[in-house]
C-alpha cells in the first residue's frame, strides 16, 4: 500500500502482473488509446490506468490487483483479505494529493485467470446465493451481488483493513488468459499479431520491449519513499507507448533494406571476405540480439548508438 516502495527486489521479467498490462492494453487499446493516458505498476496497486481530461487533471483510474492461481477461488478468509486490502486503495487514491477532475471517479479491481465464486452463508433450509465469475461471464461489481453474499464477505474482513465506502469501487474480473510462462508470451505474441499484422517485422520484440518498459518502471524507486501519483519515475505515458509502437512499424523498412543489401553494405565496409559471406545471417543474429532485453552487451552497443547524436 502507501508504505511499500517497489524497486529491484520486485524484478522478474514476464511476471503474471506485466503480462496482463500488455494483455490489457491490446485488448482495450482502441478506448484505451482515444484519451490521454499513464501506466504505473506496483504504485498504490499491481497496476493502474490512469486517464486525464483535457486540462491534464485526473479524471479516471483503473486499478488492478493481478493474481494467478492454481485453483478457483471461493468466497474463504484469503479472498476476503484482498478485498480488503483493495479497498485501502481506494482510500489511498482519494488521498492522493494529484489533481483531479469534478467528476473524478476510480474502479478497484481483484484480476484472475481463475473462476471465482462468490457465495452467500450456507443456511439450513435456505438456498445459498451464488455468482461465479468466469471466461461466459468475466466482470462483477460488487455493488450488484445479493445482500446475502455482500453480509458473507464482509463479515470474514478484518475491520482494520476495510474501508466500506470504498465496496462499490471493487470489481471481480476474470482474465482469459493462460496458466503457464510459455502460454502467456505465445498469447501476448498473437494479441501483437492482431494488432499490428504486417505493420511489424517481429512481434516478439514488441512484447520483449513492452515487458523491458514496465520492468524499468518497476525497478524505480518511488520519490522520498512516498507513493504518489504525480511521480513521473513511475509512469508508462500514452506517448511513450506511442513511440515504441512507431519505432516498430517504421523500423521495418529498415530492416528490410539492411538485410537486402548486406552483401554490397558489407563490401563497401570493406569487411574481411568470411564474415561479407555471412554478412547477411550476421546481420539477422545481430537485429535478433539488439531486440533481446536478455542481451546484456548488444544492449550496450545499441545504447551507445543511440545516444551518439553527434555522429551521423
Amino acid at each position: 500500500m502507501v508504505n511499500s516502495n517497489s524497486g529491484v527486489e520486485g524484478g522478474s521479467g514476464y511476471s503474471f502482473q506485466r503480462c496482463c498490462v500488455v494483455f490489457l492494453l491490446f485488448e482495450g487499446y482502441e478506448e484505451i488509446n482515444s484519451n490521454n493516458y499513464f501506466i504505473c505498476l506496483e504504485h498504490h496497486e499491481d497496476f493502474l490506468f490512469a486517464f486525464l481530461d483535457d486540462n491534464g487533471q485526473l479524471k479516471k483510474i483503473d486499478t488492478y490487483q493481478a493474481k494467478k492461481s492454481r485453483d478457483d477461488w471461493r468466497t474463504d478468509d484469503d479472498l476476503c483479505e484482498i478485498i480488503g486490502k483493495i479497498t485501502m486503495v481506494g482510500k489511498e487514491l482519494v488521498s492522493d494529493p494529484i489533481e483531479k477532475s469534478n467528476d473524478y471517479q476510480h474502479t478497484l479491481s481483484f484480476l484472475t485467470n481463475r473462476n471465482i465464486l462468490l457465495t452467500s452463508k450456507k443456511e439450513k433450509g435456505q438456498k445459498q446465493d451464488k455468482i461465479k465469475v468466469q471466461v461466459s461471464n468475466k466482470r462483477k461489481k460488487y455493488s450488484d451481488l445479493s445482500e446475502k453474499i455482500k453480509r458473507n464477505i464482509e463479515s470474514r474482513i478484518c475491520q482494520s483493513i476495510l474501508e466500506s465506502a470504498q465496496l462499490e469501487h471493487v470489481y471481480f474480473q476474470y482474465i482469459d488468459f493462460a496458466q503457464s510462462h510459455k502460454n502467456w508470451q505465445r498469447e501476448l505474441k498473437g494479441l501483437a499479431i492482431e494488432h499490428f499484422g504486417q505493420e511489424v517485422n517481429d512481434h516478439e520484440a514488441v512484447i520483449s520491449t513492452l515487458m523491458q518498459l514496465l520492468e524499468d518502471v518497476a525497478q524505480s524507486y518511488n520519490d522520498d519513499n512516498k507513493v504518489l501519483l504525480s511521480d513521473q519515475s513511475k509512469r508508462i505515458t500514452k506517448n511513450k507507448v506511442s513511440e515504441t509502437f512507431k519505432m516498430f512499424t517504421e523500423s521495418r523498412k529498415s530492416f528490410d533494406f539492411w538485410r537486402k543489401y548486406s552483401e554490397r553494405i558489407s563490401a563497401q565496409l570493406d569487411l574481411k571476405l568470411p564474415i561479407r559471406r555471412r554478412a547477411k545471417e550476421l546481420l539477422e543474429n545481430c537485429f535478433d540480439y539488439f531486440k533481446d532485453i536478455q542481451q546484456v552487451e548488444y544492449r550496450k552497443i545499441y545504447k551507445f548508438v543511440e545516444e551518439r547524436t553527434d555522429v551521423d
